[in-house]
């Protein structure tokens, strides 16, 4: 584990930092929409948007957003939207300690469930998210093109 190593609230100005971490996540140029979503769920305060700090420098993120009601669910549930660690400190245990952080925070706040999605065949993510105790729930995701 890396010394100084910080879980904090994101701030409007960590923002180009993380898009520019999930630019190097995912390698690509193009325009992400996560700058615009991270702007409004920092402005709305409905969510919880952490930053994990390196010696200062923003070295992973986690976003959270909670909804008043969902599918089955009869009372506030939160959902983790997106979290990247930048591949210079993958494996330093930053994703641990931002999902850990962010479940304490919803513990906070009262809320009893969190959930997430993730692509099937996302070997590395689905571990990640056992290791924070999550497990696969009951319901099935359907799609259509429109």
């Amino acid at each position: 584990m890396a010394m100084g190593v910080r879980i904090r609230r994101m701030q409007g100005g960590d923002v180009p930092a993380v898009v520019g971490i999930e630019r190097r996540i995912t390698g690509s140029r193009r325009t992400s929409a996560l700058g615009p979503y991270l702007r409004r769920a920092l402005r709305t305060k409905e969510g919880v948007c952490l930053v994990a700090e390196v010696d200062g420098e923003a070295a992973g993120f986690l976003v959270g957003d909670v909804r008043p009601w969902e599918f089955g669910e009869d009372r506030e549930v939160a959902w983790v939207k997106v979290v990247g660690v930048d591949p210079r400190h993958q494996g330093d245990g930053l994703g641990g300690l931002l999902g850990r952080r962010f479940l304490k925070e919803l513990k906070g706040k009262g809320i009893r469930r969190v959930k997430t999605l993730v692509e099937w065949d996302s070997g590395d993510l689905v571990a990640y998210f056992q290791s924070l105790g999550f497990h696969r729930a009951g319901a099935i995701v359907l799609e259509r093109s429109v």
